[in-house]
């Protein structure tokens, strides 16, 4: 690590300790091979030790923000119920001038991922208006997202920043990572990585207006002079820091569930179950004005006493569409569970069976997320101990051992691939043993819709959605062995029924899924084709990442010699090559079961 980086956690570190009582770590930030850095014990650690508690009071959401925030207090969403003891001051009691409009329209109401963004992006005010005091944890995110997160590939810079300083170099560069998401991500990534862009522009959208609309924003100029690459840049850390939480703020719950929390943003990724090591609890802030036995009744009738999942941050649509249905989030927490009460509640991570040894790190699943969606999300993926991506790297220099480093990128700003305890070394191909393997075959299940009568498509798109089974058109590797989703599974035995047939109402009443042998054998023969188009594909993406492989951003001769792409740029060339990998791997699976007649219905 560097020294700047050492001083800001230390600086982190000292803010929680002074301003923040109760707060206590077992943590050390350390530089941990092949990924930079990552959250260790600091000491040896058994079950039920405290690795981590965190004050609610340092835990950045709308709740927290209300009482001493520069932000109109009519653009924060309203809780449902006053036992958050927060509540938004009337026009006359705050301090910010609210606008007419405000007052005789529907107010605006910012959602938990714009306001945080909000409040990120007045930071950087160039006049310093707006302090925050959060500073400390906002001085520990991550400085740019250029060039590792895919959105900046499909995000240029604003016109006004290039004009100043380096313009041709960093038009270069965006146009190099561009062409790098156009040729080596396949068709279902770059679907996910336009759902974040869909999502990123829509509150773009809405913190323009603010900041143009709303005082003392309007008067102050602040549309100007907060560029979109500032607003990127926050919008960014809330969407790849964030924790989900019931915050008992308006429906939709996942528009405003979202909080920063220092501390833990710093700890890794693994699906690993093996190295999952916190759990996370809930429990009353320990406060002089709270008589003992208060707090003790009330964890108790609020079910605090109960272990909490950690829950994930926002999902692409694709994500969303497979989503439990149950009344649950990705995360198991149930709509009635109790809401984070402001000033009140606290989270403690807490190790698990086994505990862990000192300098051994800690490690989070940021939720069940497949390769291609901790990519588009995180600009990440996670991939077994062998696979092309060492090859990738050793076809640069000989070596591959330093940049080894520099794969890809946590959502911490550390460039790395989570290489580490993902795959048993015994097993074949370590891709079959990846907790949330899978291939998408959206973008082929597209074109076959595309084929389908207009009406024919509203018609079976409708029975797909009753039962549960539009948008999911995904190969899986767990449970093993390799198999087609239940809804892709539907989708093509749909796409292959003749219109307007009698047997869409019982399908769609759940009472039939499988429609005849005839149906079938087409079934298969058209997954059998999209599988082997899917390792056609991917192999052709894999020879065109590695022709990038000595050509730079700014290709040319100098002095006879042809400039190389950086350490950074080969990383994520073999991260890509990586997930290449893994979709012909599962595609040929699923391939020979197909081949040997297995049965799916």
């Amino acid at each position: 690590m560097y020294d700047s980086e050492v001083e800001i956690w230390n600086t982190l570190l000292k803010w929680l300790e002074e301003k923040h009582p109760g707060f206590e770590s077992n943590l050390s930030l350390r530089d941990i091979p092949g990924v930079e850095r990552g959250l260790t014990a600091g000491r040896d650690l058994k079950k039920d030790d405290t690795l981590l508690h965190i004050p609610s009071t340092c835990m950045l959401n709308p709740l927290t923000l209300l009482p001493n925030s520069p932000i109109p207090s009519h653009l924060f969403p309203q809780t449902k119920s006053t036992n958050t003891n927060v509540s938004s001051p009337s026009p006359k009691e705050s301090s910010t001038p609210v606008p007419k409009r405000a007052r005789t329209d529907k107010p605006r109401k910012l959602d938990t991922t714009q306001l945080l963004t909000l409040h990120l992006a007045l930071t950087k005010d160039p006049q310093e208006r707006y302090k925050s005091d959060w500073a400390p944890y906002i001085d520990s995110l991550p400085k740019s997202f250029r060039p590792w997160h895919p959105l900046t590939w499909v995000v240029p810079l604003d016109e006004e920043q290039r004009s100043s300083g380096q313009k041709e170099k960093q038009r270069e560069e965006w146009i190099w990572y561009n062409h790098l998401y156009q040729i080596g991500l396949s068709g279902s990534t770059r679907l996910k990585v336009q759902d974040v862009k869909k999502r990123f522009d829509q509150d773009y959208e809405v913190l323009s207006d603010v900041l143009k609309e709303e005082e003392p924003f309007k008067s102050q100029n602040l549309v100007e002079s907060i560029e979109k690459e500032v607003i990127l840049w926050a919008w960014l850390n809330v969407n790849t820091r964030s924790i989900s939480i019931p915050l008992g703020l308006p429906a939709p719950s996942e528009r405003n569930n979202h909080t920063l929390v220092p501390i833990m943003d710093f700890i890794n990724h693994s699906s690993n179950e093996k190295l999952i090591t916190p759990r996370v609890k809930q429990l009353p802030t320990p406060s002089a004005r709270m008589r003992k036995q208060s707090a003790s009744s009330t964890a108790k009738s609020n079910g605090l006493d109960k272990d909490i999942a950690l829950p994930s941050p926002p999902l692409t649509s694709s994500a969303k569409s497979n989503g439990s249905t149950n009344g649950t989030n990705s995360m198991g927490l149930r709509k009635a569970d109790q809401h984070l009460l402001p000033n009140k509640i606290d989270f403690k991570l807490v190790c698990q069976e086994g505990g862990l040894r000192k300098d051994e790190e800690v490690f989070f699943e940021y939720g069940g997320h497949s390769s291609s969606t901790l990519f588009a999300e995180y600009g990440f993926c996670e991939i077994p101990t062998k696979s092309s991506f060492d090859s990738s790297l050793k076809l640069t220099n000989g070596t591959g051992s330093e940049e080894e480093k520099l794969a890809s990128n946590d959502t911490n700003g550390n460039q790395n691939v989570n290489q580490r305890g993902n795959s048993d070394e015994k097993e074949e191909n370590g891709w079959l043993s990846m907790k949330y393997g899978e291939v998408d075959l959206t973008p082929y299940i597209n074109e076959l819709w595309e084929e389908q009568d207009e009406d024919d498509q509203e018609e079976k798109k409708a029975v797909l959605q009753d039962i549960g089974c539009w948008g999911g058109n995904t190969i899986h590797c767990q449970p093993s062995p390799v198999h087609p989703s239940h809804s892709l599974l539907m989708t093509l035995r749909l796409i292959h029924l003749p219109s307007n047939s009698p047997k869409l109402t019982n399908i769609s009443r759940g009472l039939v899924t499988y429609l005849s042998p005839a149906n079938e054998t087409s079934v298969m023969m058209t997954l059998e084709n999209m599988l082997k188009r899917v390792i056609k594909d991917s192999h052709k993406r894999q020879k065109d990442l590695n022709k990038l492989i000595g050509h730079s951003i700014h290709a040319k001769e100098e002095n006879g010699e042809k400039e190389e792409v950086n350490a950074e740029q080969r990383g994520i060339i073999g991260m890509l090559s990586s997930m290449c990998e893994e979709e012909q791997v599962i595609a040929r699976s699923l391939l020979d079961r197909l081949e040997k007649g297995v049965d799916f219905s």
